[in-house]
């Protein structure tokens, strides 16, 4: 018998875990929740995902609240991904349905029915086409994978960073000056950094709209061409 599990995940102690378990069970109320407290730069360091990892069978499919709940770590997250998908396992990503395995398998497969006809010529250039068109729409597809498990693993260094820079000026007087401007954050530097490596215009290959859709989903439009407008600047 096939089963669907929810596997959740928290960095620290501190950290609550209920607001991804509700958001799994509203989406599947008899899914079977892993949880464990554990940083997610690495699959090895995680027990309970491991032991999960351990017994998950073809037909099988885990469901994730995000990306980053699988893992942070791009390279290991991809390689992952399509390893379990090739086993016949099914995932979901609740914030990321976009590259779900089901919609990666739907998108792929749609091509595969060959023509037949009795123009034997026509038919070997037109399924020449449609195995390109085939090849290309996979590997579009596994750019969009790899995409989100990269924001995944900027999101931690980010993350990192800010705790650093905490623990250095703890002893330092808090809070800012009556009239400082404190526009360098780093939530600012995440938005920044992900326009750079994905739009079409700097170092990328994705409209705005695709950006702000899939990979900026609480970024205001504002926002997103406000500091696209300073990228630009920067460059001109």
């Amino acid at each position: 018998m096939c089963k669907i599990y929810g596997y959740v995940r928290v960095s620290t102690i501190q950290q609550k875990i209920e607001r991804q378990i509700n958001n799994i069970k509203a989406f599947e109320a008899n899914a079977i929740i892993i949880s464990e407290k554990q940083s997610g730069k690495d699959i090895e360091s995680r027990a309970e995902f491991k032991k999960l990892l351990g017994k998950i069978k073809s037909g099988d499919t885990i469901i994730f609240d995000e990306v980053s709940r699988m893992s942070r770590n791009a390279d290991e997250g991809f390689s992952l991904y399509m390893e379990l998908m090739g086993k016949g396992v099914s995932l979901v990503f609740l914030k990321e349905r976009h590259i779900d395995t089901d919609e990666y398998k739907r998108r792929t497969q749609k091509h595969i029915e060959k023509v037949s006809s009795s123009n034997k010529k026509m038919d070997k250039l037109i399924n020449g086409i449609l195995e390109l068109v085939a090849e290309f729409e996979q590997e579009n597809l596994k750019d969009n994978i790899r995409l989100a498990f990269e924001q995944a693993e900027h999101e931690r260094q980010f993350l990192i960073k800010r705790v650093t820079e905490g623990k250095a000026t703890s002893e330092k007087k808090q809070g800012r000056p009556k009239d400082s401007k404190n526009k360098n954050t780093d939530k600012a530097g995440h938005i920044k950094q992900t326009i750079k490596d994905l739009s079409k215009d700097f170092d990328g290959k994705y409209s705005d709209a695709k950006i702000m859709r899939e990979y900026l989903q609480n970024t205001s439009k504002g926002t997103y061409y406000k500091y696209k407008k300073e990228l630009q600047g920067k460059i001109l």
